[in-house]
């Protein structure tokens, strides 16, 4: 008679539990019918469009590409053979890399697909990859971006971070969807499969690993965290093709702030402002060692707030604003220390001007042939101690969300 330890479907037990199951039977039972996928109907996934009803967020976005734009080096790039490539001829260590191996996945799948040309792509064996000299060429801290498709070789990359020295830390997630593939059955159409996979795979994955160690709360020199998310959703290239979003990039300049960036296994439709590309299949070169050092030679002033002076950074990271400071979001620790920075600075300017004012009333007295009585600054209430849970209103959060802190 009851409904089992979940207490039923109906409105007495389980309800919301019960409606959230048919919502995802929906969507599974509409894409075994159309094959249109779940993703195609996510609103706004449009990278372009994504921030339009979040002005604060958008603020932030264009504040942080435009000061990325401004420290960015010129597009750089390399015709190398990756498994000969020497660490001396590229001119420094790094604190990004972007990474896409030739996995054996991507042929199997473009050959499921029906792909022309899958028998000549390259593939490297997983322990090729392993031997990459990664751990070599990465600066402590830095990151690591490996790309690991969404079958076996996703173990393959965890072990190769291991290999090279990193930490996996996160896992970026890139959700297919496939509209621009209905026909004219109004059916979608879905390639990319993989014999031996028992669900249609619509996703791929980008591991991400960390060398050495970075605090969030006191290391936003080097990385801002929380800018962006960890998914990513846009449309599956056609017939196998390992073309990947360009999104990306965004992701990962907003969030690690060195700006010595390599891709490996680059090809020419991934040349960009700011990165070093390498790769094999790269139809020229402009790299030049010494050069691509001098871009991060000596320091940089950067500006946090517009009351403490700079804070002198060395030229390989990208450095802030104090516009990209008031809006990216912080740890409630960074929050609270930077309420009380900014009370004690407010506290001693309060302190001074009463100085300044004494010191004006004593010489317009002393033209006019009067004399004052000497008077000492009035001491002001010193700047009270926030409590350990301040938390700051955030242009995040919703209004009043701080209530019960």
């Amino acid at each position: 008679m009851g409904g089992g330890r979940h207490g039923g479907g109906g409105p007495a037990g389980g309800g919301g539990r019960g409606r959230f199951e048919r919502a995802k039977n929906d969507y599974a039972q509409h894409f075994v019918d159309t094959g249109l996928r779940p993703a195609n109907f996510i609103r706004d996934s449009d990278v372009q469009e994504r921030f339009e009803e979040y002005p604060k967020l958008k603020e932030l976005i264009e504040a942080k590409d435009a000061k990325i734009a401004e420290r960015a080096t010129p597009p750089t790039y390399k015709n190398v053979d990756l498994k000969t490539c020497a660490r001396s001829t590229l001119g420094c260590q790094f604190d990004v890399m972007l990474i896409d191996p030739p996995w054996e996945e991507y042929r199997r799948r473009k050959i499921a697909c029906g792909g022309e040309g899958a028998d000549a792509l390259e593939v490297w064996k997983p322990e090729e990859i392993l031997n990459l000299r990664i751990d070599a060429i990465a600066d402590t801290p830095s990151f690591c971006f490996l790309w690991s498709g969404s079958g076996v070789s996703l173990q393959w990359g965890r072990a190769c971070l291991r290999k090279w020295g990193f930490r996996r830390c996160e896992d970026i997630s890139w959700i297919k969807s496939n509209r621009d593939t209905v026909g004219g059955d109004g059916k979608g159409r879905n390639y990319h499969w993989l014999p031996d996979s028992v669900i249609t795979a619509t996703t791929e994955h980008c591991l991400v690993g960390i060398k050495g160690t970075v605090r969030r709360n006191y290391d936003g020199h080097q990385i801002h965290a929380n800018v962006d998310t960890d998914v990513m959703l846009s449309e599956e290239p056609p017939y196998g093709a390992t073309d990947k979003p360009s999104e990306l990039y965004a992701i990962i300049e907003h969030f690690a702030q060195g700006r010595r960036r390599r891709e490996l296994f680059g090809e020419d439709t991934n040349i960009r402002r700011g990165w070093l590309t390498l790769g094999d299949a790269i139809s020229s070169s402009n790299h030049d060692p010494q050069t691509w050092a001098s871009h991060f030679e000596g320091t940089y002033e950067s500006f946090s707030n517009d009351f403490e002076p700079p804070q002198i950074l060395a030229n390989h990271l990208v450095g802030t604003t104090p516009l990209i400071e008031s809006l990216r979001p912080k740890s409630p620790t960074q929050v609270r220390e930077e309420a009380e920075r900014r009370q004690r600075k407010e506290y001693e300017v309060a302190q001074e001007q009463q100085r300044l004012q004494i010191q004006a009333e004593q010489a317009a007295a002393a033209e006019m042939g009067i004399e004052l009585a000497p008077r000492a600054v009035q001491p002001l209430m010193p700047p009270p101690q926030l409590p350990n849970n301040f938390r700051e209103q955030s242009p995040f959060m919703a209004p009043n969300a701080n209530r019960g802190f």
